[in-house]
């Protein structure tokens, strides 16, 4: 996971989890 946690949002984190499993 190259994304760091500090970037997470509890809105973010739904919306972006999806994309990154795509790039990992």
């Amino acid at each position: 996971m190259a994304v760091p946690k500090r970037k997470m949002s509890r809105s973010n984190t739904r919306h972006r989890r999806a994309q990154w499993k795509v790039s990992a």
